[in-house]
């Protein structure tokens, strides 16, 4: 009951961020919530704690280990009669400390710290990751609703030309056909909305998976308005692709892996105990040597070690191709999808002049019925590439974002945000 009281008030407390000012950005809005109470992340704070626990288990290996030990003899042989041994149960004690290892322990140590960081530069890179996905999601969804708002504009300058028609065919029936034809461009365009709904609802709940609560296309909005290019580039740009928290923590597993073949090569090495028994009837303290002469499992445990870096360091020569491709790219995106936007822009007035003329011309038999559908249709093309590279340009933003490492300082997203973590 508790649970379900802190997941409304968590529900509620969303509700009213999404319908807050009209000024909010609803994508952080919706970011600083869901990068907070997603399984992901939770998942991804485990790992921290998992690794840290890992760390003290390392650490521990310095430490004694003392055992509560039993005995009773079952069965005995001995040729010498005084080497018998009594058959009741002797409880006793043993303990156990390293006193020297060549430093297998301290390697073993470094590598479990060095594994910590890696998690916790994992934590941040899943954020990044996940907000990303979520604002994929997002900007697909706020396309539909511009892509639908172009067609209903569409759908309206159809009715108005059957309107038009239907007063022209009640008094000239030979003109039907003509009817007949807007009729069809006018049931496509119908078409195209309600394919256009059908995306749009599947975007919006697949987005609703993370956010638990359902985005209406009424909260979509255009996340970047009043970020320009300069302060993108400027504000969000990383001086060294080595800050990418992804970079980090690869950086971080490489390094771990480094110290693991270390740990592994010591391993090799003997270790000297201080090792410790009582009983009621026997005391003993010595020193013991452990030193594997032959191990032909530790071999294979160097090389397998060996191979895992050799993997990681391949991964982080793709993560720092992957970051300079995406971030050059970007810019190529924005740079192009900008000029391209200015120049459909001119060409939607064009097109909506000619709409124009067509009809006027239509009205004195100077156009046929098929050239004003012709041109209509060209409109509304070219509007709905003007929304598909104002898309397009969205992406390019995301993607540098992303690229950057700076998708939580753009959100304004914190580590944890208290007030929306139940």
């Amino acid at each position: 009951m508790l649970l379900y009281r802190h997941s409304f008030l968590g529900m509620l407390i969303f509700s009213s961020i999404v319908a807050s000012s009209a000024h909010a950005n609803r994508l952080q809005d919706i970011l600083q919530y869901s990068l907070n109470s997603a399984p992901e992340i939770h998942e991804a704070n485990a790992n921290i704690e998992a690794s840290r626990n890992r760390t003290e288990q390392a650490k521990s290996e310095h430490w004694p280990v003392v055992r509560a030990v039993g005995s009773s003899t079952v069965s005995q042989y001995h040729r010498d009669r005084s080497d018998y041994q009594q058959k009741r149960f002797t409880p006793g004690v043993k303990a156990e400390l390293n006193l020297y290892s060549f430093g297998a322990i301290d390697k073993n140590i470094e590598r479990n710290r060095k594994e910590e960081e890696f998690y916790q530069h994992k934590y941040t890179s899943t954020r990044e990751d996940l907000a990303y996905t979520i604002a994929q999601l997002y900007l697909r969804a706020l396309n539909m609703k511009e892509s639908i708002q172009v067609m209903k504009k569409s759908l309206a300058r159809h009715k108005a030309i059957m309107g038009n028609l239907g007063t022209i065919v009640a008094n000239d029936m030979g003109r039907q056909s003509e009817y007949v034809q807007a009729e069809a461009r006018m049931l496509s365009v119908e078409q195209n909305i309600n394919r256009y709904n059908k995306e749009l609802a599947v975007t919006l709940n697949t987005l609703s998976k993370y956010t638990k609560v359902r985005i209406t296309e009424k909260d979509l909005e255009n996340p970047f308005n009043g970020l320009s290019d300069n302060e993108l580039f400027n504000k969000y740009a990383i001086r060294d692709k080595a800050q990418n928290p992804t970079y980090k923590a690869q950086q971080a597993e490489l390094e771990a892996k480094q110290l693991a073949v270390e740990a592994e090569n010591k391993k090799e090495l003997p270790k000297v105990n201080l090792v410790g028994f009582a009983t009621q009837d026997d005391r003993y303290v010595g020193v013991e040597v452990n030193w594997d002469i032959l191990n032909r499992g530790n071999n294979y445990g160097i090389h397998e070690k060996a191979s895992e870096m050799s993997a990681a360091h391949q991964r982080l020569d793709r993560i720092s191709r992957d970051i300079e491709e995406t971030s050059q790219l970007a810019q190529i995106n924005i740079r192009e999808n900008r000029i391209q936007l200015k120049t459909l822009k001119a060409q939607i007035a064009s097109s909506a002049k000619v709409v124009n003329f067509y009809k006027l011309q239509f009205d004195i038999a100077r156009r046929s019925l098929l050239d004003v559908l012709n041109a209509e249709r060209e409109l509304s093309e070219v509007e709905l590439s003007l929304t598909g590279t104002e898309y397009a340009l969205r992406l390019a933003t995301l993607d540098y974002l992303y690229s950057q490492g700076a998708l939580s300082a753009w959100g304004n997203m914190q580590q944890e945000n208290k007030s929306l973590k139940f």
